[in-house]
C-alpha cells in the first residue's frame, strides 16, 4: 500500500520541524489536544438557532453538543440534527496514528410558548414595580349597607363591526363602558352608608379562553387583540375598577368562571391575589368551586355563571351546600349571567321567609356576528348594582343603561 505523505507549505514547515523534535509521548499528547479542541459555530435569527461542532474527537453526540454549547432547552427545541464521522491519520516516529473526528450539526426552533409566558410574567412584574396599590386606613366602619356591583358578560376582547352587526365593539369600547358603569353605580350609591362592596368578576369577562381565539369549549370567536394583550389589558381594567370601588369601602372580589373564559378567569383571579396581596382593603375569592356564596347580615347571595346548573335546582343547591348560612339568613338570591337579558324567578317555600330569588343579569357587551345572525339583538345593554341592608334585605336595585 502506497503511504500518504502530506506536502507541507513553507509557512508550516518550521512548526513541523519543532513538532518532530518532541518525544513520541509528547507528540501523541499534543495531537490529541489539537483534535479535542472543540470548534463550535453558532448562528441565530428570529426563528432558528444553528449550532455546529466543526471537527471534534470529544463531541460525538447531539447531547454532548447541546451541553458544551450551553443551549437553553427551555427556550429552544431540536427540529433536526446531523452527525458526520471521519478518520484522520498522522505518522509519528514511523508509526501511523489514527483518530476519529466528528461533526455534529443541529437546528433548533424557539419555544414561543415559553417566551410568551416569560413576557407576560415580565410585564406583570413591571406593572407591580410601577404601581403598588395603597391601602386606605378607614377611621370608622359604621355603615349598614352592602353595595353589590355586577358588570356581567363584558366579553372583553370581542370584536364587532357596525357594517355587519349594527354596532362597533372592541377592547377600547368595552373599557369605556366598564368605567362609565363603575362611576355611575358608585355615584348612585352615595345616599347609602356603604361599609362593604361585593364585586363579582369573571362571568365571561373575557370573550375567549385560548390562544386560538376560542371559548373554553373551542367555539371560534372574533377577537380584537392578540390573547396576551387582551389578558394584560383586561387585568388592568379590573384592577382599575377595584381601586375605584375601594375608595368607597373594602371590596370582596369573587371570581366566577364562565363558559367563554373558564381558565382565563382563574388566571385573572390568581394575578389579582398577587396584585392586592398586601392590601387589607381587598379580598379575592378565587376558589375552584363553580358556585360561590357571600353572606352579609341576613342576606345570602349565590353567584354562578348559569351555563351548567339547571335553574330550578339552584335554590336547593344553596340550601344543601350552605345549610348553616341558609338557616342563619332570611333573604336568599342567586345572581347569574350567561343569558345577557333581565329575568327574575321567585321560588317560594311554605315558610315565606325561606324563599329564593334567581336574577339574570344583563350585559354591556356588543352584539357579535353570530348573535346578530340568530336575531338576538333586542337585549338592553346594562350593568346593575344592588344595595343590601344587613337586616332588611335588598333596599335598592340600580341600573346603568346604554
Amino acid at each position: 500500500m502506497k503511504q500518504y505523505r502530506p506536502r507541507w507549505s513553507e509557512f508550516i514547515r518550521p512548526y513541523i520541524k519543532e513538532f518532530r523534535r518532541l518525544s513520541e509521548d509528547e507528540q501523541l499528547h499534543l495531537m490529541k489536544l489539537m483534535l479535542q479542541s472543540d470548534k463550535i459555530e453558532t448562528s441565530q435569527d428570529k426563528k432558528n438557532l444553528n449550532v455546529t461542532s466543526k471537527s471534534s474527537a470529544r463531541i460525538k453526540t447531539l447531547e454532548q453538543l447541546l451541553d458544551v454549547a450551553k443551549v437553553d432547552l427551555t427556550k429552544f427545541f431540536v427540529e433536526k440534527y446531523n452527525i458526520n464521522k471521519w478518520e484522520v491519520s498522522a505518522q509519528i516516529d514511523g508509526r501511523m496514528v489514527t483518530e476519529e473526528l466528528f461533526q455534529v450539526k443541529v437546528q433548533l426552533l424557539r419555544n414561543k410558548s415559553i417566551e410568551k409566558r416569560k413576557r407576560i410574567i415580565d410585564e406583570l412584574h413591571q406593572d407591580f414595580v410601577n404601581h403598588s396599590p395603597k391601602a386606605i386606613k378607614r377611621t370608622h366602619k359604621d355603615g349598614s349597607h352592602l353595595l353589590e356591583v355586577n358588570i356581567f358578560d363584558l366579553h372583553f376582547g370581542k370584536l364587532c363591526w357596525n357594517g355587519e352587526t349594527g354596532e362597533d365593539y372592541d377592547t377600547k369600547i368595552a373599557s369605556e363602558r366598564f368605567h362609565l358603569a363603575i362611576d355611575d353605580l358608585i355615584h348612585k350609591s352615595k345616599p347609602f352608608s356603604i361599609d362593604k362592596i361585593l364585586f363579582p368578576v369573571g362571568n365571561d369577562f373575557f370573550n375567549s379562553d385560548r390562544k386560538e381565539n376560542t371559548t373554553s369549549n373551542n367555539t371560534p370567536q372574533d377577537e380584537d387583540l392578540r390573547w396576551m394583550k387582551t389578558f394584560r389589558n383586561g387585568r388592568r381594567l379590573i384592577v382599575e375598577g377595584i381601586e375605584k370601588l375601594m375608595q368607597v369601602a373594602d371590596v370582596e372580589v369573587v371570581v366566577v368562571q364562565g363558559n367563554h373564559d373558564f381558565e382565563r378567569s382563574y388566571y385573572l383571579g390568581d394575578s389579582l391575589q398577587a396584585w392586592f396581596r398586601n392590601n387589607k382593603n381587598v379580598t379575592i375569592n378565587n376558589d375552584a368551586t363553580p358556585r360561590k356564596y357571600f353572606k352579609y347580615g341576613q342576606n345570602l347571595i349565590g353567584l354562578t355563571h348559569g351555563n351548567n346548573e339547571k335553574i330550578a335546582d339552584l335554590p336547593l343547591l344553596m340550601a344543601s351546600e350552605k345549610k348553616e348560612l341558609w338557616s342563619d339568613t332570611k333573604f336568599h338570591e342567586w345572581h347569574i349571567g350567561h343569558f345577557h337579558h333581565k329575568k327574575q324567578i321567585k321560588f317560594q317555600t311554605i315558610d315565606e321567609q325561606k324563599g329564593c330569588v334567581i336574577r339574570f343579569m344583563r350585559s354591556l357587551s356588543g352584539t357579535d356576528a353570530w348573535h346578530n345572525l340568530k336575531g338576538y339583538v333586542q337585549n338592553v345593554q346594562s350593568a346593575e348594582s344592588f344595595i343590601w341592608h344587613k337586616s332588611e334585605g335588598m333596599v335598592c336595585h340600580q341600573f346603568f343603561n346604554l
